[in-house]
């Protein structure tokens, strides 16, 4: 039973295609939990969570069962909420670790989970059940191992369709969004104008970045999302299926897709070939936003918005001009349109006073115990080969200790390469490096992120470090005004608090 019911719920639906979503699939698991709460007399929050055709067996963003988790992390799915899924599988497909984690994570704040195509029910109570650990365990094993079938079946499928593709029949994928599929082949949609127009800009010289603004600037909605951005336009503008040829491909077990043969005239052709490769020659040109050799900052260097700051340089009256600029600002995603001048002089300033916080020994206790850990788990699975009847809490045992010792090794290795990364940087070298790729390699060893936020007739240039240390300056003018720095405040706090010799 649970410690504690409030009588709200809430509804997790997710399906990982599109077919499913013309299907039954939304309708099914969301009538199945209306009825479950009506029965159980619990009152269903108008508030649910979909990730609709998104797979639980991938990696990607699943934005609902973020959105879910955070709410009751913070409090808005208060204590004693029930969480109504279809099965198990809903919240993860990759393996028994990530789904106990999942379900651990809702549990431990007193929110319980029904499964109701088995009808379990968990509750905080659950985590110390070795029944109920089991089912998870066992409804998470059972789940991934069905993914990794589909996945075989999948790729088999996939290698069927470029057959057919390369005989010249039509096949049943995802089409590019100024394509449509018709009764025998393929035609223009409704938005091809929009793509003849994105063909139209680039050939007029607009970059990607110019074309995006264009388009959200008209209102223009993006193909998945709100609005363009540069990333988009560039794909769109690589794709072969603009002249009309097909690009077969193999996805690998490890999801890698591997480019194979091309098919031509297989499409509708929007231009011609020849026009087609002229853009190609045109993107080659083109060394907007890619990294170079005169960017020691690269992917570290951030706008407040999180768009990339990249160097801009402009000649006026045979004078160069240089100056930085949010990448997010150029697609009219960024209201941050202010030219930040003098940065570079100020970063190589910056360098010269970065301190980087060392730890004299590393904490020598996590060594024990990891040591007494893997002694106690190698005895116990020695002792398990000679009995006959296998007690479940001894197993049960073991994988906790397995957990923590995965918690401890990880724990250490990140100790261990923050650590390397501290001893190869010598900070005051840093300000002398010229060769821009050594000193990026440097830098990314150490630092987390630099970030530039507008502050009064300035610019607050935040370093976060990978230790977590942060060290703030301020910049006007491109000169350093300003250092707030925790490891010097830390030590100044240190000196206060030593005694003197009369103490």
């Amino acid at each position: 039973m649970p410690q504690r019911n409030n009588g709200i719920a809430y509804s997790y639906v997710r399906f990982s295609s599109k077919r499913q979503e013309l299907g039954d699939s939304l309708r099914r698991q969301t009538e199945m939990a209306e009825e479950y709460a009506i029965k159980n007399g619990l009152k269903l929050s108008s508030k649910n969570f979909q990730d609709l055709g998104i797979s639980a067996f991938r990696e990607g963003k699943r934005a609902s069962l973020v959105d879910m988790l955070a709410a009751i992390e913070e409090g808005q799915i208060t204590a004693g909420s029930t969480i109504i899924i279809e099965a198990l599988d809903r919240l993860s497909r990759r393996g028994i670790d990530a789904t106990l984690e999942t379900v651990k994570e809702i549990l431990r704040k007193d929110v319980q989970v029904v499964s109701l195509s088995d009808g379990l029910l968990l509750t905080k109570n659950s985590l110390n059940d070795l029944q109920s650990v089991i089912r998870i365990a066992v409804a998470a094993d059972l789940a991934h191992k069905e993914s990794e079938r589909k996945a075989i079946r999948l790729r088999e499928t996939k290698g069927q369709q470029r057959q057919a593709a390369l005989s010249g029949k039509p096949i049943n994928k995802i089409l590019p969004f100024w394509l449509q599929r018709t009764e025998t082949g393929y035609a223009f949609s409704d938005k091809a104008g929009v793509a003849r127009q994105i063909v139209q800009l680039k050939q007029e010289g607009k970059g990607s970045n110019m074309i995006a603004k264009a388009l959200n600037k008209l209102g223009i909605a993006g193909v998945r999302t709100a609005q363009w951005n540069h990333a988009s336009i560039t794909k769109m503008l690589k794709n072969p299926a603009l002249y009309g040829a097909y690009q077969t491909g193999e996805t690998t077990k490890d999801r890698e897709l591997i480019k194979l043969e091309l098919v031509e005239a297989y499409y509708p052709a929007l231009i011609s070939k020849e026009e087609w490769l002229l853009l190609q020659s045109d993107q080659s040109k083109s060394k907007r936003g890619r990294r170079s050799a005169d960017n020691p900052y690269s992917g570290l260097l951030r706008c407040e918005c999180g768009g990339a700051l990249v160097k801009r340089k402009h000649t006026v009256k045979e004078k160069l001009y240089v100056y930085h600029g949010c990448l997010n600002a150029k697609d009219g995603r960024c209201t941050q349109n202010i030219s930040i001048k003098g940065l570079d002089g100020a970063l190589t300033t910056i360098l010269g006073r970065l301190e980087f916080k060392k730890k004299q020994t590393l904490d020598q206790s996590i060594h024990q115990e990891r040591q007494q850990l893997e002694a106690r788990i190698n005895d116990l699975n020695s002792k398990l080969q000679v009995l006959d009847d296998i007690p479940l809490s001894v197993i049960k045992s073991i994988g906790t200790m397995e957990s923590r010792l995965k918690e401890i090794t990880d724990q250490i290795a990140k100790d261990e390469r923050e650590q390397r990364g501290i001893e190869a940087v010598k900070s005051e070298k840093l300000s002398s490096i010229t060769d821009g790729l050594e000193l990026n390699l440097l830098l990314k060893r150490v630092l987390k992120s630099i970030t530039v936020i507008r502050s009064g007739n300035g610019w607050a240039v935040k370093v976060l470090h990978l230790s977590g240390h942060k060290q703030n300056f301020l910049m006007v003018d491109g000169k350093i005004k300003f250092l707030s720095d925790t490891i010097a405040l830390q030590n100044l706090l240190a000196g206060f608090r030593e005694p003197t010799e009369n103490s």
